[in-house]
């Protein structure tokens, strides 16, 4: 089984429907997951930009299961989720119907799929908070909580973890610690600390799953690295996905071999021309 997996959206309709068009028409890719700043709920028109994301999914039978990012409309998504019937009988929140091809996944939320098992871990805090304004452009429940860490930690291990963020140095790809280490775009200290404590919870999570994949957004760079986490016996890949309108904003991960199917078809192409 192949998925899409894609990076931030930010608000971006028609790059949002041409890459989902894409995988559809693909013809092997009914799922593709979102690594976040989907921007629900947010823009001029939230109502319009979901409703093109669901006509090209339902045109093409694509189903498309999305995390929070911290560009996400999180006041609509806590009133949502406040919905008893969101809830399980333990307590732990249901994935959001956004439409009828579209779902927003909770933090700490489990799946199987393709004979892998999934956890999602959404949210970050924005390092750009400073030059925002509460209740229109960003809201505090952006961040994971201690809480939210203990219950991932808590359902064991996962094959592939999907997250907003990116765990820290040495667990992350080398453009996300260049961006860790330089802070290319001059952000002061105080929205620095407020970040750096969204990248430990995440390194804790993911510590905690051990999973064989990771995947995430957030920085808007793409990147790949291979790493042995704390206290694992295999090593762990590492996808950092970019953002709209740039190279590497969608990967094919092939759940047979954990690899991206891309490369697999580009080796495909090579040998079908050799012959």
């Amino acid at each position: 089984m192949i998925i899409g997996l894609v990076g931030d959206l930010e608000g971006d309709r028609e790059w949002a429907v041409s890459r989902l068009r894409a995988l559809g028409e693909r013809g092997d890719v009914e799922v593709a997951c979102q690594l976040g700043d989907l921007r629900f709920g947010m823009g001029a028109d939230p109502e319009g930009y979901l409703a093109a994301i669901e006509s090209v999914c339902a045109e093409l039978g694509l189903r498309l299961l999305c995390i929070g990012g911290n560009h996400e409309n999180w006041a609509r998504l806590d009133q949502l989720w406040a919905d008893p019937r969101r809830r399980s009988d333990d307590g732990s929140l249901r994935p959001i119907q956004l439409s009828d091809h579209v779902a927003m996944l909770p933090r700490g939320h489990r799946w199987e799929m393709g004979g892998r098992s999934f956890v999602a871990l959404g949210g970050a805090p924005s390092v750009n908070r400073h030059l925002l304004t509460e209740g229109i452009d960003w809201w505090s429940s952006e961040v994971i909580r201690d809480e939210h860490v203990e219950a991932t930690i808590a359902g064991g291990h996962a094959e592939i973890m999907l997250t907003h963020d990116s765990p820290g140095p040495p667990y992350c790809t080398e453009p996300v610690a260049d961006i860790i280490r330089s802070n290319p775009w001059g952000w002061p200290d105080s929205s620095l600390a407020y970040a750096q404590d969204g990248i430990e919870k995440v390194t804790r999570a993911v510590l905690g799953v051990q999973p064989l994949l990771l995947a995430h957004g957030h920085f808007h760079v793409t990147g790949q690295a291979a790493v042995r986490l704390a206290g694992s016996g295999h090593d762990t890949t590492i996808w950092s996905l970019a953002a709209n309108q740039d190279p590497g904003n969608v990967r094919l991960l092939d759940l047979d071999t954990l690899s991206d199917a891309s490369e697999t078809d580009g080796s495909r192409h090579q040998e079908a021309r050799s012959r």
